[in-house]
């Protein structure tokens, strides 16, 4: 049997040697603490007995033993419990961007995953084609969970996440005329879909959970709730133009779907498969439905909206979305044609003028009592 050797340090603790190994003893608030080292080097196994103590005196809560327990895995769980109690709407994105992580990382302890590590899986990933930007959100994901393990003191040190630099900001538009393209070879049930997206700038997700309950009717508008807004912030946009006549084709086939946008009286989920062959097949391959988000703010900046306003009105936060509306030789609608419908000879330069110039409900002119009347906040439509 293997001699077992006691070093008692005055003022600290124990140093107790097991074979080859040195493992502590120290008392913390009156309970008996024991660790091991897993060092062989004597002076190490004093060098963590002197940074427990002075952990202790710094107000420490952290068992040094059950840290040691603490699994990746269970750190990625806690992750997925914070969004789902906090009812983060990106919940399904997380447990996509953990999948990966999970692959990684799932089967360590949390002490063993080291910034080398971490630098490991970053080349892994590129290596296998991944874009910086996914790479990223993996990353950002990743540290959130280390975060969230300091603030649970479960841990009392991370490793530090880097995320890359990331140039890969996209600047897709589309134009009324390759618009419509798409919009034709999409199915039937996606096409309202798309062009209420295209007039709103809203998020996928955020039209395709529009729920009746936010349409007024009479009102003569729609909000989208806090809850349903990626940014957190409630938004009100009154029918204009053809935005109305959308409105009334949904209503028409309403049936028991509380949902504005529905399949069959079914809710829409993923649609990507259908829009990357839609666009595939108009000529415009890679194009995102995101993007329709940039040719709306710069469908409503040409048609003379102040910037910041239809960035409220889109849910943007900051401009650099949309970078290059001012300086782009061909502007998708407005200002190309008197009529308001651009050099495509769209309805879509009609309908963002009619946005600008609303005010006329009820032969009102526009201004601050227009807009109150219309039931949409005055710092969104005050232009």
């Amino acid at each position: 049997m293997a001699k077992t050797t006691r070093r008692h340090i005055a003022g600290f603790g124990t140093l107790i040697r097991r074979g080859r190994i040195w493992w502590i003893r120290y008392s913390d608030h009156g309970q008996r603490r024991e660790e091991s080292t897993r060092s062989t080097d004597q002076r190490a196994a004093l060098k963590l007995l002197r940074k427990r103590v002075q952990q202790i005196g710094k107000g420490r809560r952290i068992d040094p033993a059950a840290e040691e327990r603490v699994s990746m895995s269970a750190l990625l769980d806690a992750l997925e419990a914070d969004y789902q109690n906090n009812g983060r709407r990106s919940l399904d994105t997380l447990r996509f961007r953990l999948k990966p992580l999970r692959e990684a990382f799932g089967q360590d302890r949390a002490r063993d995953v080291t910034a080398a590590r971490i630098t490991e899986y970053v080349r892994d990933r590129l290596a296998v084609k991944k874009a910086r930007a996914t790479v990223n959100r993996e990353l950002a994901a990743l540290r959130r969970a280390f975060a969230l393990a300091i603030d649970q003191e479960r841990l009392s040190a991370v490793p530090r996440v880097r995320l890359m630099a990331d140039n890969n900001a996209r600047q897709g538009f589309v134009t009324p005329a390759d618009f419509e393209r798409i919009v034709a070879e999409l199915p039937e049930y996606l096409r309202d879909v798309a062009r209420f997206g295209y007039l709103t700038g809203w998020r996928r997700r955020e039209v395709i959970t529009l729920e009746w309950s936010g349409v007024d009717l009479d009102g003569q508008r729609l909000t989208l709730r806090r809850e349903r807004s990626k940014n957190g912030q409630p938004r009100t946009v009154p029918f204009v133009g053809s935005l109305g006549e959308i409105i009334a084709r949904r209503h028409a086939i309403r049936g028991e779907c509380r949902y504005v946008f529905h399949r069959n009286g079914r809710p829409i989920r993923d649609f990507r498969g259908s829009w990357d062959n839609a666009c595939e097949a108009a000529g415009k391959p890679g194009l995102l439905f995101h993007d329709l988000r940039r040719s709306a703010v710069r469908n409503l900046v040409s048609a003379g909206v102040d910037q910041s306003v239809a960035m409220r009105i889109t849910g943007h936060k900051t401009v650099s979305v949309s970078s290059g509306i001012e300086s782009s030789p061909t502007t998708t609608c407005g200002r190309a044609g008197t009529d308001g419908r651009g050099d495509q000879g769209d309805d879509r330069g009609k309908h963002f003028h009619q946005v600008a110039r609303e005010g006329t409900k009820g032969g009102q002119t526009k201004g601050p009592a227009t807009n109150r009347a219309l039931g949409v906040p005055t710092e969104v439509f005050d232009f």
